[in-house]
């Protein structure tokens, strides 16, 4: 496996004749980009790193996810202390690049921006695959602003589950954990339901007294499904604190991100034990949820041979941008 060594800033030797790749995880909060050094040895020297907010197409439109993809690739350039130019490869993975017609657009951005000699737009998940298990395969599932399973068996042979969007989607996802918090906190305070002390969390998250105003606040911005996913915290939180009604939003949560694994591995017949690599802040900032995950997985009869959290999904892209070129391979867009 490539290994990533520390992020250095040496502006006076980017340029040292060694190729440079370019690795872009775009999200439904945030776009992050590395720009790094290939070594003599396999292994990448993270230069540069930019951040922007979405890159996801399907949430924000073409136009604001090529802003973002921009505002990072130009943040890891300058960070780098360098002036943009094609790099040898570039791997990027953005929610919804499962979908031909996103990759043909992204392909599109790539080509107009002359991002990159050897370009690969690849499934979101996927990424969290390569830079969380030991031989790129097993699951890989990212419960962030949205929530998706990516599988790929020891045959190559690969399978997704979830990933459908907010709408009728993203179970477990930060959306639905933040959505749930607030329906049950509408309820409480019409009495309609149990106390909980999510309501006075997010009265003071939104700085608000009158639980009537919670729907103009959280809309204020206009990007209400992201302000409903930062309420998730408060929700892992509460059921740290042994709320029961923000508990049960997060057993809940950890039987639906099951579902998500279980649908991956028996589509592709990996049997009881296989690797898992979790990514996204729900999995990787909150224990509770990952231990009702575990459980669940127990009970179905699933007990994965390793767990890796990948807290950096962008890694992984430089880790297949890096096999690309060792292998003289241009991926595909």
């Amino acid at each position: 496996m490539t290994k990533l060594s520390a992020p250095r800033r040496q502006p006076d030797d980017v340029s040292l004749g060694q190729p440079l790749v370019l690795g872009v995880d775009g999200g439904g909060t945030k776009t992050v980009a590395w720009l790094a050094r290939l070594l003599p040895s396999g292994e990448t020297q993270v230069l540069g790193r930019g951040l922007a907010g979405s890159a996801n197409l399907r949430a924000v439109g073409l136009v604001s996810a090529s802003e973002n993809l921009d505002v990072a690739v130009d943040g890891a350039w300058n960070a780098a202390g360098q002036q943009c130019s094609p790099v040898e490869s570039a791997v990027l993975a953005l929610a919804g690049a499962g979908l031909p017609e996103v990759q043909a657009q992204v392909a599109a951005w790539a080509e107009k921006r002359n991002l990159a000699k050897h370009l690969q737009v690849v499934h979101d998940a996927e990424v969290v695959l390569k830079a969380g298990t030991p031989a790129g395969w097993g699951v890989a599932l990212v419960a962030g602003t949205g929530s998706v399973a990516f599988g790929r068996a020891q045959n190559s042979a690969t399978a997704v589950s979830g990933g459908w969007g907010y709408w009728f989607g993203d179970e477990g996802s930060a959306f639905r954990l933040g959505q749930a918090a607030l329906q049950l906190a509408a309820r409480a305070a019409d009495h309609r339901g149990p106390a909980t002390q999510l309501l006075g969390e997010i009265l003071a998250h939104l700085e608000i007294e009158n639980p009537r105003e919670m729907l103009a606040v959280l809309s204020r911005d206009g990007d209400t499904r992201r302000a409903i996913a930062k309420l998730a915290g408060l929700v892992t939180k509460a059921a740290e604190q042994q709320d029961g009604v923000a508990r049960e939003i997060v057993e809940q949560a950890g039987r639906d991100l099951a579902a998500l694994v279980k649908g991956v591995a028996e589509e592709l017949s990996l049997g009881p034990g296989f690797p898992l690599a979790l990514a996204g802040g729900v999995l990787c900032g909150s224990q509770t949820v990952r231990d009702y995950l575990m459980e669940t997985l127990s009970t179905a009869g699933l007990q994965p041979t390793g767990v890796e959290l990948v807290p950096d999904p962008v890694s992984g892209c430089l880790k297949i941008a890096a096999e690309n070129l060792a292998k003289g391979d241009v991926g595909g867009n």
